[in-house]
């Protein structure tokens, strides 16, 4: 389930909005999905990316800034209860499937093709010889491991995947003759969101290699070749 943001002006709920759109913009123009009259709040103040069940909130430029539990943010990972203040309104983020603790959710464990975890065994590598079906970029998958959406899996058919759109991508995955490559689009260097079996991306383009582990902020997606 997407998160909401509830929305209150002097403590006074105004509405709610659902999180259903990729790429939703906060403003006081007509064209914005959560539109806020008030002349504090500039025409496009800021911006909501949703991927899977978690949400990044970006602020555009605006003229007096976007905040964050009452600090000001350029890019932020939303978590529950978070409250937002644009101008002299409030916007709370609800999301319970971000709420719980890592050790609350659910992770799927895949076995991976010629490892043997029987007691006692010694561990091989898998087998990813050229030629072979394992080693077939095109049968890549991205699956997710952890949240509500765990076991959501998405094939990595086209030469560019990107999780998010229209300018506020954090990543994108290429696939070149010699393997798929990630990168973060975060322009915030060391802040980036993008870590690769728990060691930061930074401005690097990182190889993918068969159940590498992927995390954009405690999301966590499984790289995986299918046999």
């Amino acid at each position: 389930m997407p998160g909401k943001l509830e929305f209150s002006f002097n403590s006074n709920r105004l509405d709610d909005f659902v999180l259903d759109k990729e790429i939703m913009t906060i403003g006081r123009k007509d064209d914005n999905d959560i539109r806020v009259d008030n002349l504090a709040v500039s025409g496009h103040h800021a911006k909501l990316l949703t991927i899977f069940d978690d949400s990044f909130l970006e602020d555009l430029g605006s003229t007096n800034g976007t905040y964050v539990n009452g600090r000001p943010i350029t890019k932020h990972p939303l978590k529950n209860g978070d409250v937002i203040v644009i101008g002299k309104h409030e916007l709370r983020y609800i999301n319970d499937s971000n709420s719980a603790s890592d050790d609350d959710k659910t992770v799927l464990i895949r076995r991976q093709p010629g490892l043997n975890t029987s007691p006692g065994a010694q561990l091989n590598e898998p087998t990813n010889k050229p030629g072979s079906i394992a080693a077939d970029l095109n049968t890549a998958k991205l699956q997710i491991l952890n949240g509500k959406g765990a076991g959501k899996e998405l094939a990595l058919q086209k030469p560019s995947v990107k999780l998010g759109k229209s300018g506020m991508e954090i990543v994108q995955i290429n696939k070149r003759p010699d393997g798929h490559f990630i990168v973060s689009l975060d322009q915030e260097g060391e802040s980036s969101l993008l870590m690769v079996n728990g060691e930061a991306v930074g401005s690097r383009a990182v190889k993918l290699n068969n159940h590498d582990v992927i995390e954009i902020n405690k999301l966590k997606i499984e790289y995986y070749l299918a046999v």
